[in-house]
């Protein structure tokens, strides 16, 4: 009865694991997406696509539609090399990176030619993302390494985005880190996640599980029309 209660147990936190893991990929993570065309501008179906991580090496590949449409769903956030092959001609690349929440749209125009011949394309991150319905800013990997911050709180940051302050713990003896109040709200209104995971106080305000500042590589402050992945608040 114990070895049964046991695997029992074992089964339902594997699964609770595996649901949390899905969860917050759908919700940290971000879309690639484009279209391949050829010098006259028609469209290159049946183009194959790669989208490899550089940090950790992991490949996505695809295969572009008959409009020459390409698309990544759900791939974590970091810098990616998308390549384009197609017989006939030469090879497409491009390095962009990626952050949370974003869907970043690369589009290759391939050159007649032979497929050792490489094309790369170096970019910046665009100014508007065109593909964005909330209002939001994104605090970069490159901004939390390098701006100087007091107490090494990460969350100060959040007060580069319109409209967000500190706000006031409703437990004074919990003054925590990271309560915001966003508009004019106080830190209640304000949903706060991990990878897609809740990690809010509801009766404080603010998160739960405070991290220290090399735990962070990125975060998004969204403000106003939230996403569905974002919900409530």
């Amino acid at each position: 009865m114990r070895r049964i209660t046991l695997f029992a147990l074992i089964a339902a936190l594997a699964f609770l694991t595996s649901s949390s893991a899905t969860f917050g990929q759908a919700t940290a993570s971000g879309t690639i997406q484009g279209t391949v065309i050829d010098k006259s501008q028609a469209a290159i179906g049946g183009a194959q696509v790669e989208a490899s991580n550089k940090e950790t090496g992991a490949v996505r590949t695809t295969t572009t539609t008959d409009t020459g449409y390409f698309r990544f769903d759900l791939l974590p956030v970091g810098v990616y090399t998308v390549k384009v092959a197609k017989a006939g001609f030469a090879s497409f690349s491009q390095t962009s990176q990626l952050l949370v929440g974003q869907t970043a749209t690369i589009n290759a125009e391939l050159k007649v030619g032979s497929a050792t011949e490489i094309m790369e394309v170096t970019t910046s991150l665009p100014l508007v993302d065109v593909d964005k319905t909330d209002v939001s800013q994104d605090i970069t990997p490159k901004e939390v390494e390098e701006l100087p911050m007091i107490g090494r709180d990460v969350a100060n940051l959040a007060y580069l985005a319109p409209g967000v302050k500190a706000a006031d713990s409703y437990d004074p003896t919990k003054n925590r880190y990271a309560i915001l109040s966003v508009n004019g709200q106080d830190g209640r209104n304000v949903n706060v996640t991990i990878n897609g995971v809740d990690n809010k106080d509801n009766t404080v305000g603010g998160p739960v599980m405070q991290l220290p500042l090399e735990a962070v590589e990125e975060f998004k402050i969204s403000t106003q029309r939230f996403s569905a992945a974002n919900g409530k608040t």
